[in-house]
């Protein structure tokens, strides 16, 4: 049943993916176009300007809601999951959240249907983490995306989680699936 269930999803999730992309396209007429005024800013003083530095959203520190790409969100959205605080047995993901990771959670209200998504910093401490992974029961299996170790077959859903460490992260993800939706750390 999940084998015909995950395509459909996939194909629903590229549909409102596109759509939405759509959706911010304008219908104005393209001839229509005011040239623009010159800001006070622009014009040429004799003391230099200094801006103040804004927050690169690329090196910032990732939040539940922007962990992932839109297509995870969408997909999320579309199996009726929203967020929710609950925890989980995983080893690795337990140890993310120990090591003050980022600890996400949606579920579908009124069912078991859940999504872990844990992450953490590296730091230098990238051969620590692979072998916390062999000592759990993960293999490097580079699947779905490069650097993904595939976990033990989880009793109640029956997936197996996927963790990557890729980007100076480790992230952990209780639904495979969502592994490739992981956005890049930098």
């Amino acid at each position: 049943m999940t084998s015909t269930v995950v395509p459909r999803l996939l194909a629903a999730s590229a549909a409102l993916a596109i759509a939405i992309g759509l959706a911010g396209c304008s219908a104005g007429d393209p001839g229509e176009t005011a040239a623009p005024e010159p800001s006070p800013a622009s014009t040429p003083s004799a003391e230099p300007v200094t801006e103040t530095p804004t927050e690169d959203p690329a090196t910032s520190a990732a939040t539940c809601d922007d962990l992932m790409t839109p297509e995870a969100y969408a997909q999320l959205e579309s199996d009726g999951l929203v967020p929710m605080e609950f925890d989980t047995a995983d080893p690795i993901a337990r140890r993310i959240a120990e090591q003050d990771g980022l600890a996400c959670n949606w579920g579908k209200p009124q069912s078991d249907i859940l999504l872990h998504v844990r992450q953490a910093e590296v730091g230098a401490d990238e051969a620590g983490w692979t072998d916390a992974l062999t000592s759990a029961g993960y293999r490097r299996t580079d699947d779905p995306v490069t650097g993904a170790w595939t976990g033990p077959v989880e009793p109640g859903s029956g997936l197996s989680p996927v963790v990557v460490v890729a980007d100076g992260t480790v992230t952990f993800v209780s639904a495979p699936t969502f592994a490739q939706w992981i956005r890049p750390a930098s």
